[in-house]
């Protein structure tokens, strides 16, 4: 069960990157924009560290989302904020020697995951109330489902059904590893930690991996060429 469990990784992992690599090429293909006088976007010279400066903000504070929609931007930022610091907290599974700062953010990984499903839980709430694109809409709920299932599952192993924390590693490094049998400490590669949470807990992880849009890996260059576009046609509004 183990091996079939880490070949479902490896194939959840080479369609995700299928996809990202898919994505990257045609949003590289496609022309920078115009602007009003024809001028591309790439001839409008602006400094990049305040345009990256700029992007890093808007991506942190997710300041359009803020504009359009305050009350969903409450549970968007909270889950985000707490979504990066849950993964940073996961690494320890995935890291050998575990760098120190993963250590220091474990407790607030901790904190995070317990907040996490009650931000996803008032976003799907948000998103029922506006109930705007049908068929977006469907899709939304979907990722958030699988994120809430795959968060309560993660309170439940923290509070109740305890895995084997020794085992969980062990597994998640032969899984990363190209050579398991040479796995340190004696470890015996392929072996699944007891317990059914686990299993539908990394099963999910996996669905959602498919899954996962692809375009938000694009987003900093997308809201890079927006404000671009933006000074550009302030510039020419301006002149």
């Amino acid at each position: 069960m183990g091996k079939l469990l880490a070949v479902a990784a490896y194939a959840a992992f080479t369609i995700f990157l299928l996809r990202v690599f898919m994505h990257a090429a045609l949003w590289f293909k496609r022309p920078w924009r115009t602007v009003a006088d024809g001028s591309t976007l790439e001839e409008a010279k602006f400094p990049a560290c305040q345009t990256f400066a700029a992007v890093a903000l808007e991506a942190f504070f997710l300041r359009r989302l803020l504009r359009v929609n305050p009350a969903l931007w409450i549970g968007e930022w909270v889950f985000h904020m707490s979504f990066v610091l849950v993964l940073l907290r996961h690494l320890r599974y995935f890291l050998t020697p575990v760098p120190e700062f993963i250590w220091q953010v474990q407790f607030l990984g901790r904190i995070a995951g317990y907040v996490m499903p009650f931000s996803l839980v008032y976003i799907i709430a948000v998103k029922a109330v506006a109930g705007r694109g049908r068929y977006a809409f469907t899709y939304n709920y979907f990722l958030l489902g699988a994120l809430l299932l795959i968060s309560g599952l993660g309170i439940l192993m923290s509070t109740v059904f305890h895995p084997n924390v020794v085992a969980v590693k062990q597994y998640m490094m032969s899984v990363l590893s190209l050579k398991p049998s040479a796995l340190a400490d004696g470890a015996t590669p392929w072996v699944l930690p007891d317990g059914l949470p686990f299993l539908a807990h990394f099963g999910l992880v996996l669905i959602l991996l498919v899954y996962l849009p692809t375009h938000i890996f694009a987003a900093p260059f997308t809201l890079y060429e927006a404000k671009k576009r933006e000074k550009t046609l302030g510039r020419f509004l301006h002149d």
